[in-house]
């Protein structure tokens, strides 16, 4: 059987309501005819974010005026007739193409439906269509200033992402102690979340007006790339076979690190350890056996993934939130 979806009132559903209600009375009390098509016009821009909404206004408005000077035209050379109605339709759609504004079709026919049952195609008939669009676009582009700040989510999603993190860089840390143990981590949940994580920070671009980009997205692109190098350190480190003197080292490197992935003041003092440990790695007497000489390789490819980790932190410095700019 088939499982019913959950029963909920978003913000969006909200705003599609009150907006309907505000349209239909707001061109009621002006003495519009037709002013029920308001509350159509409310629901066809009701967006997820203002720029699209914005969008979908302009679009509809230029496409409705479009309709509203062509049909009447039309109608008033050949009549009011269902056959003319259709030529309309059909030579209507492609010029939305030409101009862009295709996303306004549905609401054009609203308005050249208006014409189509008019008694007379006269100023008042123009004047009255015009003023359902003022008012239903109008209304919707209010209700769509409205929007929710998704901070909240953006900062519960880089601790959510940060925790990870810092699991993963204990699991390294403890592994290291105890080679040829196997490392049992979800890099492909995490990925889901960082890419989620961005989708919001993304339409957070798109609340704003005046603002074309978001800190918390280029952290989370920052992330994204930490963490294909994440799920190569971890391939490294099951691979390593015998226990070796830089190990305890680097399993220390990995703990500090843990302890320190939502801090930029520190990559610095990481990469200087780092180095440090490198170059005690070259001055070492070469392997005796192909175990240890295998393992000594994978240590030397771990340090340089772990520097590109660091270096990216390095790279993108603070999370600097548009307010605080």
């Amino acid at each position: 059987m088939t499982s019913l979806n959950p029963y909920r009132i978003g913000f969006r559903t909200i705003k599609t309501a009150v907006g309907m209600a505000l349209g239909i009375i707001i061109a009621k009390l002006m003495g519009l005819d037709n002013f029920a098509s308001s509350a159509i016009l409310v629901v066809l821009c009701i967006k997820h974010t203002k720029i699209h909404s914005l969008q979908a206004i302009v679009s509809r408005f230029v496409s409705c005026l479009m309709i509203l000077i062509f049909g009447s035209i039309v109608f008033s050379m050949l009549g009011q007739h269902a056959i003319v109605l259709g030529i309309i339709v059909l030579l209507f759609i492609p010029l939305t193409v030409v101009f862009k504004v295709q996303e306004g079709v549905v609401t054009s026919c609203v308005i050249l439906l208006h014409v189509f049952n008019a008694q007379s195609i006269d100023l008042h008939l123009f004047v009255n269509e015009v003023l359902l669009l003022v008012v239903g676009l109008g209304i919707a582009f209010l209700m769509n200033i409205i929007m929710p700040s998704l901070d909240g989510n953006l900062k519960h999603y880089k601790q959510e992402i940060e925790q990870q993190f810092t699991t993963i860089f204990e699991t390294f840390s403890n592994t290291c102690r105890t080679p040829n143990t196997d490392i049992n981590i979800s890099f492909k949940d995490l990925k889901y979340t960082i890419r989620k994580a961005k989708s919001i920070a993304f339409r957070d671009v798109k609340n704003h007006f005046v603002r074309n980009e978001n800190s918390y997205y280029h952290y989370f692109d920052m992330r994204e790339e930490q963490l294909e190098l994440l799920r190569r350190m971890a391939i490294i480190i099951e691979n390593i076979e015998t226990k070796d003197y830089l190990l305890t080292k680097i399993s220390n490197l990995f703990a500090e690190v843990a302890k320190n992935v939502n801090s930029n003041d520190y990559t610095a003092l990481r990469l200087h350890s780092l180095y440090e440990i490198r170059l005690e790695l070259n001055e070492l007497d070469l392997p005796t056996t192909h175990a240890s000489f295998r393992t000594r390789a994978s240590l030397l490819q771990l340090l340089y993934e772990l520097e590109g980790y660091l270096a990216v932190k390095s790279q993108f410095g603070s999370l600097r939130l548009h307010s605080e700019q």
